[in-house]
C-alpha cells in the first residue's frame, strides 16, 4: 500500500521565505536601535531634570549663587557635580546611559581623553569612589577660576540675578570628557568631547532656569547674536567674537557650514 506523500516547502519557497525575513530584519532592526536610543535619552533627560533642581536648591541654600566649575587648584578637585550631590537621590542621576564613556569603575583615575571605566573629576570624593561621565557645566557663565587661583580670589560665584536670560543661557550640557566644564571653543578644537545623542543628532541642555532642551550644539552659537552661551550677548550681527571669559571669547567662523565645523570628529556630533 504507498503512503500519501505529505506536501513539502521546495528549495524556491524557502529561499523566498529567508529572504522576506532578511528583509523584515533590515527593516525592523533601525526601528528597534531607534526605539532603544529614543529610551535611553528620555532617561537622560530625566536625570537632568533632578540636575536643574539639584542646582537651584543649592541656588537657595547658597545666598542665591550657583556653584563654581571647579573649587580646588590641585588633583583630587571638588568640582561642581561634588557640591550638588547632596540633592541628588543617587550618583546614577549623573550618568546618561546613551553615553559611551558614563560606566565608570571605582578608583579608575581620571584621564581626558577617558579610557572605558574612567571616572570624572571628583570622584575621590564620592563614598561610591566614582563619577560618571555625562555632564559639564559651562565655562562661559559661571566661576571658572577657583577661589585658591590669582584670578579666582577676586571672582565671586555667578548669582542668580546677574542671569539675565535663564530660560535661554546654557548652565549644563552633556560631554564624553570627564573634566567637569566646556565651552564654545570645544565645538571647533575638541570636537571628540562633545557629546550627541545617535537619535536625531542632539544633545539634552540644562538652562539657567532648570529646564532641560534638546538641541543641536551648532543651534547653541548660531546665530552669534542670540547664542545660549554668554550672559549677554552682542547684539550686532556684524561682531563675530564671543564677550565671555577665556574660552568664550573666541573668534566665530561664519556660521555652521564653515570649513572648520566639518572635520571628521567635528561631524560626529551633527
Amino acid at each position: 500500500m504507498l503512503r500519501a506523500r505529505r506536501p513539502g516547502f521546495t528549495l524556491i519557497e524557502l529561499l523566498v521565505v529567508i529572504a522576506i525575513i532578511a528583509i523584515l530584519a533590515a527593516i525592523l532592526f533601525p526601528v528597534f536601535a531607534q526605539v532603544r536610543d529614543n529610551a535611553r535619552m528620555s532617561a537622560c533627560v530625566s536625570n537632568m531634570r533632578q540636575i536643574g533642581s539639584g542646582l537651584m536648591m543649592y541656588a537657595q541654600d547658597y545666598d542665591e549663587t550657583f556653584p563654581r566649575d571647579f573649587f580646588m587648584d590641585k588633583e583630587p578637585i571638588y568640582v561642581w557635580k561634588n557640591a550638588i550631590r547632596p540633592y541628588l537621590k543617587s550618583l546614577d542621576v549623573l550618568m546618561c546611559p546613551s553615553n559611551p564613556f558614563s560606566r565608570s569603575v571605582p578608583r579608575s583615575p581620571y584621564s581626558d581623553p577617558p579610557r572605558p571605566g574612567s571616572n570624572a573629576r571628583g570622584w575621590e570624593y564620592e563614598p561610591e569612589q566614582r563619577m560618571p561621565i555625562s555632564y559639564s557645566m559651562s565655562s562661559c557663565t559661571s566661576s571658572y577660576y577657583t577661589p585658591f587661583s590669582k584670578k579666582g580670589a577676586d571672582t565671586l560665584p555667578l548669582r542668580v540675578a546677574q542671569v539675565v536670560r535663564p530660560a535661554d543661557t546654557l548652565f549644563i550640557g552633556e560631554s564624553t570628557w570627564g573634566q567637569g566644564d566646556l565651552n564654545p571653543d570645544w565645538l571647533l578644537h575638541a570636537c571628540p568631547g562633545v557629546f550627541a545623542h545617535p537619535a536625531g543628532k542632539v544633545a539634552n541642555i540644562i538652562f539657567y532656569d532648570g529646564h532641560v532642551k534638546s538641541k543641536k550644539w551648532l543651534q547653541t552659537l548660531f546665530p552669534l547674536n542670540q547664542n545660549n552661551w554668554v550672559l549677554e550677548p552682542d547684539p550686532d550681527p556684524n561682531v563675530h567674537k564671543l564677550n565671555g571669559p577665556p574660552g568664550c571669547d573666541l573668534v566665530v567662523p561664519d556660521g555652521p557650514a564653515a570649513k572648520e565645523f566639518q572635520t571628521k570628529d567635528c561631524l560626529a556630533y551633527q
